[in-house]
Formats: structure tokens, C-alpha cells, sequence
């Protein structure tokens, strides 16, 4: 076997291959300082599950540690609903975006943020997860959870 046809880590990393998964699996596993995105933006179908998924968020995984004092925002919780005047919804593409703008007017709103600047200058980083609407694309199960797409309950099979 020739030493180009082997796995090399990107030439930008002065980390070997192991460094590299030993780095991303302690990264995934710390549970007293998860890697967090500054910024998790929820989309979910209706106004009760956006304030269940930010009340959660905020006090679990993605609450600040920081002191309140500092006046650190970060990490910081944004669920929104999916409030599209059709009633099919906007669906994945429009959706996301009508989430994104929801969100920054409500980080502007709830924190004094402008969230498309302080992306837009790479000061922080965000995540969005769109969960809104029936799952129809799953089907059949978030039938099974009363068509509410983000109950479903993914799981793995081991030793298939």
C-alpha cells in the first residue's frame, strides 16, 4: 500500500488521526462542559412547545454557567413557532428561514442582540433545528406520537 493512499488528517491540522477522534469523542462525552453552539435556535409547530423547548434548553444542557453579573447572553435559547399564514405550513426551506428571522427579533427583543451581525462578523455561532410540523415525510411515526414530529423517538439497533 503507498503512503498516498492512506487516511492523513487535513494538511491544516498538525493533529494526527487519533488525536483528532480521541479530541472529537471527548468533545461529545464532557458532561461538565459540553461543546456548545452560542446560539440554538429551535423552530417547533406552536407557541407551547417553542416556550416548553426554550424553558428546557435554558435550564438544562444550554444554561449559562456563567455569573449574572458578567453579562454573558451566551449560550443563549431562541425556540420559535412556525406561525406561516398557509395552512400547509412553509415547509423545511421557507420555514427555516421565516425561524431565522423570528429568532433574530427575538434575540433583539429578549436580549438586545443582533443576531445576523454577530453571525455575519463570526463572533458567534448558532445552530438551528427546525421541528415544526405534522412529519408527514416520517410517516408513520409521528402518527404514532399524535402527529407531533419532533416526539418521535429515534433509536439504534446494535449487532445487525
Amino acid at each position: 500500500m503507498s503512503s498516498s493512499s492512506t487516511k492523513r488528517p487535513h494538511p491544516a491540522s498538525s493533529q494526527s488521526t487519533a488525536e483528532i477522534i480521541e479530541s472529537a469523542m471527548v468533545a461529545m462525552t464532557n458532561t461538565t462542559a459540553p461543546a456548545l453552539f452560542d446560539v440554538t435556535i429551535i423552530c417547533t409547530t406552536d407557541d407551547y412547545q417553542a416556550n416548553y423547548w426554550m424553558d428546557r434548553l435554558s435550564k438544562g444542557i444550554c444554561k449559562s454557567n456563567g455569573s449574572s453579573s458578567g453579562g454573558s447572553v451566551y449560550p443563549m435559547v431562541l425556540a420559535v413557532s412556525e406561525d406561516w399564514s398557509s395552512a400547509s405550513g412553509a415547509g423545511n426551506g421557507l420555514g427555516t428561514l421565516y425561524a431565522f428571522q423570528k429568532a433574530c427579533r427575538v434575540a433583539k427583543e429578549k436580549y438586545n442582540v443582533d443576531l445576523a451581525a454577530e453571525l455575519k462578523s463570526r463572533k458567534v455561532s448558532a445552530a438551528l433545528y427546525h421541528t415544526a410540523g405534522k412529519g408527514t415525510r416520517l410517516a408513520p411515526l409521528p402518527a404514532s406520537e399524535n402527529n407531533n414530529k419532533p416526539g418521535v423517538v429515534s433509536f439504534y439497533l446494535h449487532g445487525i
